[in-house]
């Protein structure tokens, strides 16, 4: 750690593992929050739709809606982090997110239900950036890919508990008290993050040492400049491909099981076990990252995740073949999506990283709302099962390529020196 000028207070101790696992466990809840709305409001849909008066087949556009209010989240609270600090805009987006959850319960209309998502959205899009940023700032640097990583389990540990969660209290005390404790957790955790998370050691420094430049940083100038746009082009594709096989195989494989003669139950028992695989998948390629690079495990994990989606599509008459291939599709593509966070967090400097995780996720959200819907089109020309979900692996192949194109510019190899 840089000692401080002359006549400067010192920093925290940071450098302690005492204030590292502080920060670590703080990120994880947010991140535990984040999955939990974004699976909340799917098993409640039906519900909903029923209480508003709406047919759920228009149900639709209100998942898009908070896809796109992630994209502007994602985008909007990075930048702010870099420039006013990544704690103030975390405890701003789990308020976002704690109002939005309780005003999804108070929604009378499809109108203030689609505003109120996009709202819960751009919450959730706000601190996903933040907390990898933070945490990878107080990671020591040879173990920041494995922190942030292991970090981004707790979105689909999260999601796993927001769905268990939905369908006890549908049955038990209606969808509103879903978001009634969705809303309560993130408000009870704000003064946690208030009292106990320290904030970013650039917004420290600048505190403490009136010379310090600003954290104003133009986002297209700290993205593209300094020789690094053709790193943040590569990265910023390769995150498009990754989170576009993401969302599409878990919003679609239960009505694509469906179509293959599959029941409801059964379609929804393998969205299950893609989950599970996601969390372990998720938990384990932070423990391979201490072996393996990070590029070289991310490619690794997209081409066995596009393998084992054509292997669901191929067996999709066989109960035990789709299990082992939901398993391991889960496994590897939430693998992947780890991987890319841990590498984009590592590619740019401390100063600018919350504006380069956050632009990559917003501009990969595009491939999330885009994605799902190119699959109704497919449904909607009659193809195959199989070559649906040939379709959907595609963007793995294609992934893979842009990561090795990413590992071969200057800025990478200078970023993992």
């Amino acid at each position: 750690m840089e000692a401080p000028p002359a006549g400067v207070a010192p920093l925290e101790p940071d450098g302690t593992q005492h204030l590292q696992w502080r920060v670590y466990i703080l990120c994880g809840l947010v991140a535990f929050l984040d999955g939990f709305d974004t699976q909340s409001i799917g098993p409640a849909a039906d519900a909903i739709a029923a209480s508003i008066g709406m047919d759920i087949k228009d149900f639709g556009p209100v998942f898009s809606a908070s896809q796109i209010g992630f994209l502007i989240g994602a985008v909007i609270f990075s930048a702010l982090g870099d420039r006013f600090g990544r704690k103030r805009m975390l405890v701003a987006g789990t308020l976002v997110i704690a109002f939005s959850s309780l005003g999804t319960a108070y929604a009378g209309s499809y109108n203030e239900l689609l505003a109120i998502r996009m709202l819960a959205g751009i919450g959730l899009g706000g601190v996903t950036p933040n907390f990898i940023s933070l945490a990878s700032e107080f990671a020591p640097p040879a173990r920041r890919t494995r922190v942030v990583t292991m970090l981004w389990a707790a979105v689909p540990i999260g999601g796993m508990m927001g769905s268990f969660v939905s369908s006890f209290t549908l049955s038990q005390f209606g969808w509103q008290a879903i978001f009634y404790l969705g809303g309560a957790a993130p408000l009870l955790l704000v003064p946690v993050l208030v009292f106990m998370l320290p904030e970013s050691r650039e917004v420290q420094r600048g505190a403490n040492d009136r010379s310090a430049p600003p954290l104003r940083v133009a986002p297209i100038e700290a993205l593209f400049g300094e020789g690094r746009g053709l790193a943040t082009l590569w990265l910023w594709l390769a995150s498009w491909m990754t989170w576009l096989l993401l969302v599409v195989i878990g919003v679609w494989t239960p009505s694509l099981l469906q179509q293959a003669g599959w029941t409801t139950p059964m379609a929804a028992s393998m969205l299950g076990l893609l989950n599970a695989g996601g969390v372990a998948g998720t938990f384990l390629i932070g423990v391979a990252l201490r072996f393996v690079p990070a590029q070289r495990a991310l490619m690794l994990a997209l081409m066995a995740a596009a393998a084992s989606i054509v292997m669901l599509g191929t067996f999709a008459h066989s109960f035990a073949a789709v299990a082992v291939a939901a398993s391991l599709a889960g496994f590897f593509s939430s693998a992947a999506g780890g991987s890319l966070l841990a590498l984009s967090a590592s590619l740019y400097p401390e100063r600018v990283r919350a504006t380069g995780v956050g632009w990559s996720l917003g501009f990969a959200r595009t491939g999330a709302v885009l994605g799902p819907i190119c699959v109704g089109w497919l449904v909607g020309l009659q193809w195959s099962t199989a070559s649906i979900y040939s379709a959907i692996a595609l963007p793995g192949l294609l992934a893979t390529v842009l990561v090795f194109l990413l590992s071969r510019t200057s800025t990478f190899r200078a970023a993992i020196k």
